[in-house]
């Protein structure tokens, strides 16, 4: 392990997966909640399955903001350079990080469901505060790879950010679509056990492998397909809620179910659930604050 560049806001610390250096170098970037820890998303795989790697970490709830395009480049192109190919990857921050920073060493590109959370376009207030100091993403040094971007179409938030963000630097981007896998969609391709081999052939060749998406039966699809039903149609989402969890349990699934039935009026069922959870020790049926306060509003016993 190798600390290349540090300051306040950020580490960027590379590990070598054995002692020839590999052909490819991954430099991977971490969504939130992460701090300055010198490894993090992707360092144990990468190292794994022998690829040379660098972690880039950001201080908690900066986003990224204090590292500049001319920091990262003076830290990592040096050791780019000793490499026939290298890649950026990265998954929400994390892959909003992989765009901005990986023109400047020409890197491949491929991210899951980008975002900076603090992005003025999106009015999130629990980032009002933090300071935005990076140009726009259609402004930074771009690769001449077309970059790889992995998202679930039916969250709207991150189409809207592939159309809004990303496409307007890189027009020609490759999209992988998975539909009902959310937006932390590795994990549902992990589950899969698809990523594995998705992510290994995109480090092999820089292409997609063509894969089959996740459907009926993964845990994942059915929850993510009852949050479509539940802003619209909610008496669609209970029995896809229900497979959900009968098939994995799952405390965010647990109370969105809750959150259903008192949104078709099943006051009965969300008090059944609610004094489960009372009586149940597991984590995986633990209320959440935000559901608790729907059910006091909704006059239920919580």
């Amino acid at each position: 392990m190798e600390i290349i560049a540090r300051s306040d806001d950020y580490q960027i610390t590379f590990h070598a997966a054995a002692d020839t250096p590999s052909d490819t170098l991954v430099i991977t970037f971490a969504g939130l909640p992460t701090g300055l820890e010198s490894d993090g998303f992707g360092t144990d795989f990468c190292l794994a399955h022998g690829y040379d790697t660098i972690f880039t970490a950001q201080r908690i709830n900066t986003q990224y903001q204090g590292l500049s395009l001319e920091d990262f480049e003076a830290a990592v192109a040096p050791k780019a350079a000793e490499y026939k190919t290298v890649v950026c990857y990265g998954p929400s921050l994390g892959g909003y990080a992989a765009l901005y920073f990986g023109g400047t060493i020409n890197a491949r590109i491929i991210v899951a469901a980008p975002m900076l959370p603090a992005w003025p376009h999106l009015r999130n207030r629990k980032c009002a505060d933090l300071k935005i100091n990076h140009i726009p993403l259609y402004d930074v040094p771009k690769s001449e790879h077309i970059p790889v971007v992995v998202y679930d179409p039916m969250v709207v938030i991150d189409t809207n950010n592939v159309e809004t963000m990303v496409e307007p630097a890189y027009p020609t981007i490759t999209k992988v679509e998975v539909p009902f896998a959310g937006h932390p969609v590795l994990v549902s391709l992990a589950k899969a056990h698809i990523l594995k081999p998705f992510i290994l052939h995109f480090f092999e060749t820089g292409e997609v492998m063509d894969f089959e998406r996740p459907g009926e039966g993964s845990a994942i699809w059915h929850r993510e397909r009852a949050r479509y039903f539940l802003r619209n149609e909610p008496e669609k989402a209970r029995p896809e809620f229900e497979k959900s969890l009968a098939i994995e349990g799952s405390k965010l699934t647990f109370n969105l179910l809750i959150q259903c039935l008192i949104k078709v009026g099943d006051l009965e069922g969300a008090q059944e659930k609610l004094d489960f959870s009372r009586q149940s020790d597991e984590r995986i049926h633990q209320m959440n604050i935000h559901i608790a306060k729907q059910a006091t509003t909704a006059g239920l016993h919580v």
